[in-house]
């Protein structure tokens, strides 16, 4: 800042803003302050100076962001709302920089009304008199008790007022028109538009030297000017109301085109007055050619395709054409004849396409193409969600992960043992059959019903999913709901079908599904001879006979216990032969019953030294909670995947730990029936 005393009573301030602070004392002992704002803080100021702007109702503007209402007649507003206006902008004391000692009595603010009804009214028109009406006059003589402080205050007030008048009044702004085209020989006539912000009356006229023969209407702003010639002139177009003036000199295009040239005002051939003056281009008609068609000649000599493209004379008389514009411009009107770098895709212009799309410019326009993973006009691209297609995943192993643009598929049930990718591992032998409920949304035939049904099976499970069967099909019909037996392979449990068809029945028209164990015992499926008892198993289900597992072939015979042996020839048959059976019973049992012994022994160790291995894991391990969070709840036993014990299922299995059973049946000193049964252990 810089800081200048002109006496011991005035002093003035001029920040590096341009702002200026100007303080005096006047003879009565008043101190006056004086802000001289610059105009770029136009908009941008508060406190007890108001708004600065071109609207006056919103000058009063409190601390708290909100404006102090006006009367509806513009007029000044009251000293209540002055005094709580002052008192919003009031500086906290501990911000304070003036510190003064705290008055011996309250300050108790006193109205201009109050004054004026406190003394006679002789008294009263006296200083009024004084004060020439002045309301801030007449309340600072009548609070001091000093009519030389009111006249001080009536001085101060004619200043400012004087200076207001000045720096408040807008000059008028001519705006309209920044361009004129204009021919040589040829009278125009334009309108110049000005508009003053503090509505004053202003004029127009035309600044020395002018154009020759050029005028201008001073009331209605209307230029009439016939060029001579294209030598280079100033057209200056002046505004002024009773206090400033503002200038314009728009451009002058002039056009000297001859022998009925077309005049290119957007070709410009020559330029003067830095700008302000130009003389533009010519196109020929046939016959003619040069700067201004005053050339009867071959067009191609002169050379009127752009630089760099072919000019061929055709048949018609001086008739051209002109080849392509070079890559990357383009054409205007005439192939060849002007050609423009336009690239809408390239700065200086704006991005006209989306952050996710690709733009191609076509010279005067422009395409726009989401890129791939999205969808859109090219403006407006949103992202595609794979995921809503049921085939964005090979199969129920995987589930869809959306992401910007694209998508993957996360394994769902991968072991942290499984080193073949997702549970690739071919099927063991052995299925196990399940029992499905589906309820569609809409009826279908039961056998298009059941095609769907496989359809989405096969492409969940491809190879896991055999086949699949109405389980009541004499009772199949269009309805909503129907009950079907699935068979798929045995390490696929029913817990992996029903978590599948879940998350795809949206995309299938199925409202609910249920999956479970088919109990084939009740359901009378099964091929057991009686009197062979039917034992359910997870999957399917056991031919037991005296406790013992027998093929579904096999003819289950009672043991001797449930004979009558009384008087029959074969009891007594029996009990001649008894040395013989004990005989071959030490002799076989025995031996035998050590190896079972010994065989056992290995199961167990191996059992616990031993993890399952496979694509599918028949109870749910805890590296599934280490790995990823389901959300299936683990701890229902519908999860629970065991193992069973099944001739159906283990048949013609050689596993890697196996225990056998052997039952003998003898009959008179002879084997006659033996039944095996194969189990093994998974930890």
């Amino acid at each position: 800042m810089a800081v200048r005393c002109s006496s011991v009573v005035s002093c003035a301030v001029v920040y590096e803003g341009g702002l200026s602070v100007a303080v005096w004392m006047g003879d009565a002992g008043r101190i006056s302050v004086q802000v001289q704002v610059p105009q770029n803080f136009f908009n941008r100021t508060v406190g007890l100076l108001g708004l600065w702007s071109s609207n006056t109702t919103d000058d009063f503007l409190l601390s708290n962001g909100r404006l102090l209402l006006l009367p509806s007649d513009n007029s000044p507003p009251s000293e209540d709302k002055l005094s709580q206006f002052g008192q919003s902008w009031a500086v906290p004391v501990p911000e304070n920089l003036l510190f003064f000692p705290p008055p011996l009595t309250p300050f108790q603010p006193v109205s201009t009304e109050e004054l004026m009804a406190s003394v006679s009214p002789s008294t009263l028109t006296t200083i009024q008199q004084s004060c020439q009406s002045s309301i801030q006059c007449m309340h600072d003589s009548l609070a001091t008790d000093n009519t030389g402080l009111g006249l001080q205050t009536l001085k101060d007030q004619q200043r400012i007022q004087n200076l207001a008048v000045i720096f408040g009044s807008m000059p008028p702004m001519v705006s309209e028109p920044k361009v004129i085209h204009c021919k040589v020989n040829s009278t125009v006539r334009v309108q110049f538009l000005a508009q003053d912000a503090n509505r004053d009356a202003f004029s127009f006229s035309l600044l020395n030297p002018r154009p020759p023969q050029a005028t201008i209407g001073t009331g209605d702003g209307v230029l009439v000017w016939t060029p001579l010639n294209i030598q280079p002139v100033l057209l200056t177009v002046q505004v002024s109301d009773y206090m400033s003036s503002s200038l314009l000199s728009p451009i002058l295009q002039i056009c000297n085109c001859l022998n009925g040239g077309s005049c290119q005002y957007q070709s410009v051939v020559e330029n003067h007055l830095q700008g302000k003056f130009q003389v533009v281009g010519c196109l020929c008609p046939a016959g003619f050619s040069g700067k201004y068609c005053g050339n009867r000649t071959d067009v191609c000599k002169g050379k009127p395709c752009f630089p760099g493209v072919a000019c061929f004379s055709q048949r018609e008389p001086d008739s051209f054409t002109c080849g392509a514009c070079p890559t990357p411009t383009v054409s205007e009107y005439k192939q060849g004849y002007k050609c423009f770098e336009n690239d809408f895709c390239l700065p200086p212009f704006p991005a006209p396409c989306h952050t996710m799309a690709i733009c191609y410019s076509t010279g005067y326009n422009y395409t726009c193409s989401c890129k791939l993973g999205f969808t859109g006009n090219g403006k407006n691209c949103t992202d595609i969600n794979e995921c809503l297609n049921p085939t964005a995943c090979q199969n129920a192993k995987y589930e869809c992960v959306n992401t910007y643009g694209s998508s993957y598929c996360s394994c769902r049930y991968q072991s942290n043992l499984e080193s073949n990718g997702c549970g690739d591992s071919a099927n063991p032998p052995g299925w196990n059959i399940f029992h499905v409920s589906v309820t569609w949304k809409d009826s279908k035939g039961g056998q298009q019903q059941l095609k769907q049904l496989e359809q989405i099976l096969s492409m969940g499970f491809e190879n896991k999913f055999y086949n699949a069967s109405v389980m009541h099909p004499d009772l199949v019909s269009d309805s909503v709901m129907n009950e079907y037996r699935v068979n798929v392979s045995s390490d696929t449990p029913h817990w992996y079908v029903m978590d599948y068809m879940n998350r795809v029945k949206p995309y299938y028209g199925i409202t609910d599904v249920y999956v479970g164990d088919l109990d084939e015992c009740k359901t009378n499926n099964t091929l057991c001879k009686n009197p062979a008892v039917c034992s359910n198993t997870y999957g399917g289900y056991r031919c037991v006979c005296n406790g013992t597992d027998v093929k579904e072939t096999q003819t289950c015979i009672l043991d001797r216990g449930s004979l009558n042996h009384t008087g029959t020839p074969a009891a007594k048959s029996l009990e001649d032969k008894k040395p013989l059976i004990l005989s071959l019973v030490l002799g076989i049992g025995i031996p035998l019953l050590l190896l079972l012994l010994l065989a056992a022994l290995a199961c167990f160790c191996c059992s616990h030294r031993k993890r399952v291995t496979g694509d599918i894991p028949h109870m749910v391990p805890v590296y599934v909670n280490e790995h990823f969070a389901s959300h299936l709840n683990y701890d229902d036993p519908a999860l629970q995947y065991k193992s069973h014990c099944s001739p159906r299922i283990l048949d013609n299995i050689t596993p890697r730990y196996k225990i056998q059973k052997r039952v003998f049946e003898i009959r008179n000193g002879a084997v006659v029936h033996s039944s095996k049964g194969s189990c093994w252990a998974e930890a």
